[in-house]
């Protein structure tokens, strides 16, 4: 049973800074509760196809790849762990240098963690939705 969530938010940047900063997964630990950190495991600039190892809280290491890519409106992330698999869709628009974000994530549990994927679901719903608001606060400091 996937596992659907939203979220959305405002933030005061330019679209292009907004995307280029949560393209680059490396910044995660400075926004994302949980994010230990990130490194980058494949060559080249960030784009299509970039591939990232991070440590995170409550999934331990989770393999993260860009498989959308459209500089400066869109962007999916694709993520694999232990406990669960997500893709993380990304849509931005902009008006007058303000950005909008616009997320919707869909999250596959793994093993065992199907038997808990209600009480999972809630918490995963939750914490999306509010991870917007830490993006915000960190590109508008």
């Amino acid at each position: 049973m996937p596992i659907e969530a939203r979220g959305e938010t405002t933030i005061a940047r330019p679209i292009a800074d907004v995307f280029d900063y949560l393209a680059d997964a490396r910044n995660e630990p400075t926004w994302l509760p949980g994010a230990r950190s990130v490194e980058k495991t494949s060559k080249g600039p960030v784009g299509l196809g970039t591939t990232f190892v991070g440590q995170y809280a409550r999934a331990g290491q989770v393999d993260l790849e860009l498989i959308e890519f459209q500089r400066p409106t869109r962007l999916t992330f694709r993520a694999r762990s232990r406990i669960v698999d997500f893709d993380d869709a990304v849509e931005l628009t902009e008006h007058d240098a303000v950005t909008h974000l616009d997320a919707r994530m869909s999250a596959e549990p793994r093993g065992a963690m199907h038997l808990v994927a209600p009480v999972m679901a809630r918490t995963m719903r939750r914490q999306f939705a509010d991870n917007w608001a830490h993006l915000r606060s960190a590109l508008e400091s």
